[in-house]
């Protein structure tokens, strides 16, 4: 799964609007995956959210990077150390 960077802005019913605004959506295949999951949040944040104006959506090369050294990778594990070994990440043992 991908982080990726929205910058939008957000109207609303009255016709205001606010601008600039830029988020992290993590554990997303795609990028319009990850413009819809941003989407479903603001409706539910803004009672009176009326559309999302997307103005970039571009994957987040550095989280996918220091993933590898979280342990995020190869399902919880990771060969650089963490709490999995070689065999539990390939289910081999």
């Amino acid at each position: 799964m991908k982080t990726y960077i929205v910058k939008y802005e957000i109207h609303f019913n009255d016709g205001s609007k606010i601008k600039d605004k830029e988020m992290k959506v993590k554990n997303c295949d795609i990028a319009i995956g990850a413009q819809v999951k941003l989407e479903k949040y603001l409706k539910k944040k803004y009672d009176n959210f009326e559309s999302l104006v997307v103005h970039s959506c571009k994957e987040d090369i550095m989280s996918a990077f220091n993933s590898i050294f979280d342990g995020d990778t190869f399902g919880g594990g990771s060969p650089f150390g963490g709490n999995s070994s070689f065999g539990d990440i390939f289910g081999t043992n």
